[in-house]
């Protein structure tokens, strides 16, 4: 009988560790997508310590999971690798998650970290500190931190973390602006302090939040005159004390269609009574305008131009006054600029609806307390009442789609872009997209229509230039035959003269 030497294999079964190992790896793998995955470690150490290893941020990482070898602890690795998988998977791992699922204690550092309530009120200084020439820091803030700014002030006295983070998203809808705004601030809050712990859970919430523009519903100039002359007549049971304010929101109505003001502009009007010169030092503001005034997500950064020049614009009510151009003052979202009035047959000097909406009058707004005061949100109060007016009145549109008419109006009747964008106080590239997104189908075939009609017109042109060209053609052809025959003659004639 031949005898094989001993291979000296462990009879604990231990020695098939090696084999367990790399099956359960190959589970792991199964489960996890795109490279997200955690696969099993053992370091050639003693009491061979068991980790748990993965890419994070792009990163090969490894963590310990207070395991040593044994089948027992291979089957608890392989749990734990497979709740890392989820985790990684959906985009929501975070470190603290791992430590408290493994039952470790904050590191001391960790104990020291900042509140959620101290954080915010050293990012709330920083932040208004760097938006000291902004027109409406306060309307920002409001926009990208109004939930923030609650859900910390909720959890003040904790220190941040996932759970926090994730109210913090939620208080918001998915799809929707508000949510994208304040993922932008809350990643914006984070990365002053140098906090990337949640930095792939607030990418996954961007990426799965697809807001879609509201398509603001705006009117046809012809609605925007049958509203004024029909949508201003008093309720039978108005009382008689309040009639007068039928004339005044008619007033304001024809302001905001006319010259394509914001709200509170109405009440910044300085030029009414008396002419205004600007002089070198004064600014005009341009800004980004893409929300509606009733809104409070007014944002923008403002860029200054200086006026080099000496200019005077004279007072609306001059009688020898033909262009009625608007001044509008400082205290506005967008500063010193001036309005050029524009109807659906003319701008400026041609402007009928100048006359046809009463505009030349003495100022005759809404009597309404404290006009240019904000609320709680940050909106002028003159801008509420007057959105609560044209919903009770159902006119079926909001003041600041008067706005939006206004710009499509004039690129209608081709009036400059730089020149229109100015008017309304915004740069040339918004007043070419987001206020022209907002056009109706109607105005859209109106301008199709428009410029069929002047196709056509030039094809007529130019059917008339041809037809020109070629009776001058003809008479060319006609006069290079007269003037063959005359050489002849001449020749004829000098022949005759030499016999």
């Amino acid at each position: 009988m031949k005898s094989f030497p001993s291979e000296q294999i462990p009879n604990d079964g231990s020695y098939q560790l090696p084999r367990l190992i790399d099956e359960a790896n190959e589970r792991l793998k199964q489960i996890g997508k795109h490279g997200k995955r955690a696969i099993i470690k053992v370091a050639p150490k003693p009491n061979k310590p068991i980790s748990a290893q993965f890419s994070l941020h792009g990163k090969q990482t490894q963590r310990g999971l207070n395991l040593s070898l044994n089948r027992a602890n291979l089957t608890k690795a392989e749990e734990i690798c497979t709740l890392i998988t989820s985790q990684l998977v959906a985009n929501t791992y975070t470190d603290d998650w791992l430590d408290s699922l493994l039952g470790k204690e904050k590191p001391i550092e960790q104990e020291k970290m900042l509140t959620c309530g101290e954080m915010l009120e050293i990012y709330k200084k920083h932040y208004f500190k760097q938006r000291k020439k902004n027109k409406a820091p306060k309307s920002t803030w409001l926009t990208n931190y109004r939930h923030i700014e609650k859900v910390m002030l909720f959890h003040s006295n904790e220190s941040i973390n996932l759970q926090i983070i994730r109210e913090v998203i939620d208080s918001t809808e998915n799809d929707t602006l508000g949510r994208a705004y304040h993922l932008s601030g809350l990643a914006n809050l984070l990365s002053y302090f140098d906090n990337k712990e949640f930095k792939q859970v607030i990418k996954r919430y961007k990426k799965e939040n697809n807001p879609k523009p509201k398509k603001k519903y705006i009117p046809s100039d012809n609605e925007i005159t049958y509203t004024y002359q029909f949508g201003f007549e008093p309720k039978k049971n108005c009382a008689k004390r309040y009639l007068y304010r039928y004339s005044q929101w008619q007033f304001l109505y024809g302001l905001l269609a006319v010259y394509g003001l914001r709200v509170h502009e109405a009440w910044n009007i300085k030029n009414w009574d008396n002419p205004v010169t600007f002089k070198d030092g004064d600014y005009v503001a341009i800004t980004d305008d893409t929300d509606d005034i009733e809104s409070e997500n007014e944002i923008g950064e403002f860029s200054y131009h200086r006026i080099k020049e000496k200019i005077v614009v004279p007072a609306i009510l001059d009688p020898n006054n033909e262009e009625h151009l608007l001044c509008i003052g400082h205290e506005t979202k967008t500063g010193y600029r001036v309005a050029l009035p524009v109807s659906p047959h003319g701008h400026s000097s041609n402007c009928q609806w100048i006359k046809e909406f009463n505009l030349i009058q003495p100022l005759n707004l809404p009597d309404i307390e404290n006009p240019l005061q904000r609320n709680i949100q940050d909106i002028f109060s003159c801008s509420y009442k007057a959105n609560h007016w044209f919903r009770r009145h159902k006119y079926g549109f909001t003041p600041h789609a008067l706005r939006h008419a206004y710009n499509i109006r004039g690129h209608n009747l081709g009036i400059n872009h730089k020149a229109l964008a100015n008017s309304l106080g915004h740069g040339i590239i918004m007043n070419s997209t987001t206020y022209l997104r907002n056009e109706s189908h109607e105005s859209k075939l109106q301008g199709l229509k428009r410029e069929i009609r002047q196709d056509n017109a030039n094809r007529g042109k130019l059917k008339n230039l041809e037809s020109e060209n070629e009776k001058l053609k003809d008479k060319v052809k006609y006069l290079e035959a007269e003037n063959e025959h005359l050489k002849t003659e001449l020749k004829m004639y000098e022949a005759l003269k030499g016999k």
